[in-house]
């Protein structure tokens, strides 16, 4: 694993990691190369968020699910998202969801994609 140069744990600044592999991996139609987005999502677009994290409270024993789960969210604006959470966001990071919650991303989604303008 390769990580970030000023991943910062506290804040989870620059919160992103390469994987070496080991040998050549074999592309076929499981294993393709990902592609990066063209440009930046502004504050208005959706973004469809997936994962298979938690669902439900931790102390249900049910709380995985067993499909993936998908849900289309909106990038917030840098003002909305650091009223929100004063201090936490900094520019390395990107703000999406519902500020009403109930509807996102879960313990177990870290490391998702985040897939903006089918970018």
């Amino acid at each position: 694993f390769i990580h970030h140069p000023d991943y910062n744990p506290r804040t989870q600044d620059s919160d992103i990691m390469l994987i070496r592999l080991s040998r050549t991996a074999t592309l076929n139609s499981f294993v393709r190369p990902v592609a990066l987005p063209s440009k930046c999502a502004s504050a208005g677009s959706r973004c469809l968020v997936s994962g298979w994290g938690n669902i439900r409270p931790s102390d249900d024993a049910s709380r995985y699910p067993d499909k993936l789960q998908c849900l289309d969210i909106p990038v917030l604006s840098d003002d909305t998202c650091f009223n929100s959470y004063p201090f936490q966001i900094t520019d390395n990071m990107i703000c999406a969801g519902f500020l009403e919650g109930g509807k996102d991303s879960c313990q177990g989604d870290s490391g998702g994609p985040l897939v903006c303008d089918g970018e």
